[in-house]
């Protein structure tokens, strides 16, 4: 069972299923333990890798959490690598977007 409900959009590369759970189970267990409140509509992120050049893998991360739209980009050599800088990134900005809201 999957906490956060990941859209997969990959550009110019092809990727297996394995590997599409591998990356839903590092956002699960990033992201998806900050948002366990939540409601299942607002646990859908948009993840888009693409193939820039020879040279790496372009990562796009979009969540819309209420009045704090997540929109983080990212370059990386090694996919995977990318995939969890992308994710902390995400995480760091769940984290604060939580605190901000506890104080209301």
């Amino acid at each position: 069972m999957n906490i956060m409900n990941i859209i997969f959009n990959p550009q110019k590369l092809s990727l297996s299923d394995r590997f599409r759970q591998r990356i839903q189970t590092k956002f699960d267990q990033g992201l998806g333990k900050l948002l366990t409140n939540y409601q299942e509509d607002l646990k859908i992120a948009s993840l888009a890798i693409e193939k820039v050049t020879r040279s790496g893998y372009e990562i796009k991360f979009d969540m819309n959490l209420p009045g704090c739209p997540i929109n983080i980009r990212d370059t990386h050599r090694v996919l995977m690598d990318g995939v969890i800088r992308v994710r902390n990134q995400a995480k760091r900005q769940v984290k604060k977007y939580l605190e901000k809201m506890r104080g209301y």
